[in-house]
């Protein structure tokens, strides 16, 4: 079991084997689903044609009611009481009669229509015109549209109210008033169909195998189609009615009579109401063809199964056996790889799949060894590229004015100051010009001091500086030339003209193994625009120096790693600039290693 070839050959047992076993019963399982599915799909969306064919007949009613409730000239003759019964037929008839030319639908040719005005005359359009229809204004669906604004109130499997005729309607009812949906009321309008239409609807789309019933919500039976394969006795259909009854559509497989069947119902949505209920249609389709189509299917599965997994420990067995000795001598030099090390044993001139990886393992190891040598020359040349920039970009501004504020003083004031200056100004050029860039902290603090001094003799004075680090900190190492262009920052930008000076202060802090330094300034602090340009790193930002406060930041994560660098913010406290340097802990000249995430930016 501990052999590699073995355990391949158990796992392609078992992971081949066995899902076969189990996909066949899945599969006969899956089958009779999709077949009973297709079945109920198919009932479905014969039930859903016969209900959007009735929705689409129901939509022409209402349609075809807009003809005679938006015409302005009968809105207006049904107005007058004195309107000519004559010329009122006369026009109600030309209204029918384009209707049915403009649109010669089924529904329109069959549909019966009838006006009671508020005077109480009757207009229909069919021969028995000459009887009085006034007793439908009593029926509470009519009632009900009468106080609608004008809008339709339906009424499904009503009984007939023309003379001389039996069976059921399906009718709306909606008033007619002088503004279409508000105004004054001048009549009902009346349209109905015959509920034979409505049956052979659902008719056309129910096999002549099937049978097809709708119940209302009591359990009575609205309409059943002619018995086919499936019959259903009503007992029955009143506990299926009720079993399912809240649920809207759906399919299961039910033993009815001994026998199998599928049963597919779906509900009537709204408005389709009958006085008040849904309907509900169950739809029964014999489910014995299935049972045999799915038992044969699952015979033939079983075989190719058989046959499949004779072929599959066959090859399994041959396969573990070729692959198991390359793989295993690539994956023990793998194990113990390392940057230089040679590859042994590779097959580079096979031409399978092992050949493939063996290449492949090589061209790898080639370009490792290119990558950490290009990234050891980048990461020494970045490293230099940043310090250079730094120290190279010591403003000529910055000398030429000291020289001049150093002559003028010489000239206004005779010789006093000269000294000072100079030896502030020799001490600032020689710090900027030494070679090493990792420097006491005490020597980066002196630098900052003497570079004060200058500007304070330039501008009067007008710079406070204070600096509150213990002796040790001092004697701890830090980075060159990262304080100076926050210094320039806070004198150049942060100088609050209405005081006349600004207050500088440097402070620092050994906390959580890393060596802190604060700088604060109180001028007129950083703007919002400048911070979110320093923290986003989205495209150049806002240069707040000469320098730019964002090389520095690159320049202490490119040496130290990315767990390093400095922010900005505005003071809480008052008005100004923070900015807090995160450096790591030097002494006696030692780097600490950047971590594994900390690339160089």
């Amino acid at each position: 079991m501990n052999k590699f070839s073995v355990r391949l050959f158990l796992l392609i047992v078992i992971a081949a084997i066995i899902p076969l076993s189990l996909s066949s019963v899945y599969i006969a399982r899956h089958m009779e689903n999709a077949l009973r599915d297709s079945l109920n799909h198919h009932a479905v969306e014969n039930i859903r044609r016969g209900e959007e064919n009735l929705s689409q007949t129901l939509q022409d009613l209402a349609f075809y009611s807009n003809i005679f409730v938006y015409d302005t000239r009968l809105r207006s003759m049904l107005a007058e009481e004195n309107t000519d019964s004559f010329d009122l037929t006369k026009y109600f008839d030309e209204i029918v009669a384009r209707s049915q030319i403009e649109n010669p639908s089924g529904v329109r040719a069959d549909a019966k229509i009838v006006i009671i005005d508020q005077f109480g005359r009757c207009l229909t359009n069919w021969s028995l015109n000459f009887n009085d229809y006034r007793f439908l204004l009593k029926e509470d669906w009519v009632r009900e549209s009468m106080t609608n604004d004008g809008h339709i109130i339906w009424s499904l499997f009503s009984p007939a109210y023309i003379e001389g005729e039996n069976g059921r309607y399906i009718s709306l009812a909606r008033s007619i008033l002088t503004e279409v949906t508000s105004g004054e009321y001048l009549g009902t309008l009346i349209i109905s169909i015959e509920q034979s239409q409505f049956e052979d609807i659902l008719r056309a789309f129910a096999s002549p195998e099937d049978s097809v019933y709708i119940l209302l919500d009591d359990g009575s039976i609205v309409f059943e189609s002619a018995p086919g394969s499936v019959s259903v006795q009503e007992e029955d259909l009143l506990s299926i009615q009720s079993e399912y009854a809240g649920t809207p559509q759906g399919s299961k497989v039910i033993r009815i009579d001994g026998r199998r069947c599928l049963l597919s119902y779906y509900t009537l949505p709204s408005p389709w109401l009958f006085n008040g209920s849904t309907l509900k249609v169950f739809h029964f389709c014999d489910y014995s063809p299935i049972e045999a189509e799915v038992k044969s299917a699952t015979d033939l599965l079983w075989l190719a199964i058989i046959g499949s997994a004779a072929v599959v420990l066959a090859v399994s067995f041959l396969l573990s056996r070729k692959v198991v000795t390359p793989i295993t001598t690539l994956t023990r030099q793998l194990t113990n790889y390392q940057i230089g090390m040679h590859f042994e044993g590779l097959l580079l001139k096979r031409r399978d799949e092992i050949g493939d990886l063996d290449r492949g393992i090589a061209r790898m190891d080639a370009r490792i060894k290119r990558l950490f040598r290009s990234l050891k020359a980048e990461h020494e040349q970045r490293e230099h590229y940043y310090y250079e920039s730094l120290r190279a970009q010591l403003n000529p501004h910055y000398i030429y004015n000291t020289l001049s504020t150093i002559r003028w003083m010489a000239i206004a004031r005779g010789a006093d100051n000269i000294v000072e200056a100079i030896d502030n100004l020799s001490t600032t050029l020689k710090y900027s010009m030494g070679k090493q860039d990792i420097v006491l902290v005490s020597d980066e603090i002196s630098h900052i001091r003497s570079y004060i001094e200058i500007h304070n003799l330039r501008y009067d004075e007008y710079v406070e500086f204070s600096i509150e680090i213990d002796d040790e900190i001092m004697s701890m190492q830090m980075m060159k030339f990262i304080l100076q262009p926050v210094v320039e920052n806070s004198i150049l930008h942060g100088f609050d003209k209405s005081r006349g000076l600004i207050d500088i202060s440097i402070s620092a802090e050994v906390r959580d193994d890393r060596l802190m330094i604060t700088i604060l300034d109180d001028g007129v602090g950083i703007k919002k625009d400048a911070v979110d340009a320093f923290n986003s790193r989205i495209g150049k930002g806002r240069k707040l120096t000469g320098i730019g406060l964002r090389n520095v930041d690159e320049s202490i994560k490119g040496r130290f790693g990315r767990m390093y660098g400095l922010s900005v913010s505005p003071r809480e406290d008052t008005h100004g600039t923070k900015t807090v340097f995160t450096l790591p802990l030097l002494k006696g000249g030692e780097l600490p290693e950047a971590d594994g995430s900390s690339d160089t930016v």
